[in-house]
């Protein structure tokens, strides 16, 4: 809405500034000087439109970046509405997928913290060389839930609805 009213005025001023050209070629030295006034005038209603654009521009994307951040974070509600908190044995929790929401997924385990942070990421049975038994290990933050017997569980249950 504000665009087209910023071009108008740039026309504006393109033509009144040739209509001036003109006059300047035909009139006296007082006129020559109000002419003059009246190019700081015109230049300052420029530089006030440019700038009124560039304002506009930055706006126009900090709104984008807005709904993008929205879209985001409604993926993300719906990514958590599939999972529950979950603890597999003593110490440990996790977020287990809820078999009424599978979606056809295996059952599986995300990271607690990661989850926190808005974010899904799947644990992975592996060793550390500082621990015997092994873990489920986070490949984004790294965080391990140690397992208290030696290799993976046969079996990731889905949580309870």
């Amino acid at each position: 809405m504000v665009e087209p009213t910023l071009q108008t005025l740039g026309l504006g001023l393109a033509s009144a500034a040739k209509i001036i050209q003109a006059l300047n070629k035909l009139v006296s030295g007082d006129a020559r000087a109000q002419v003059a006034a009246l190019y700081d005038v015109i230049l300052a209603a420029q530089t006030s439109a440019m700038e009124a654009n560039l304002k506009q521009s930055a706006m126009i994307d900090r709104i984008r970046e807005l709904e993008e951040e929205v879209t985001r974070i409604k993926a993300w509600e719906r990514q958590k509405q599939r999972y529950k908190l979950h603890t597999p044995w003593a110490g440990i929790a996790v977020y287990a997928l809820k078999n009424s929401m599978s979606e056809g997924e295996p059952a599986h385990w995300i990271c607690t913290h990661c989850y926190e942070d808005g974010r899904r990421s799947i644990l992975q049975f592996g060793h550390r060389k500082e621990s015997v038994r092994g873990g489920y290990i986070c490949p984004s933050c790294d965080t391990m839930m140690e397992v208290p017997f030696r290799g993976p569980t046969a079996d990731i249950p889905y949580a309870p609805d």
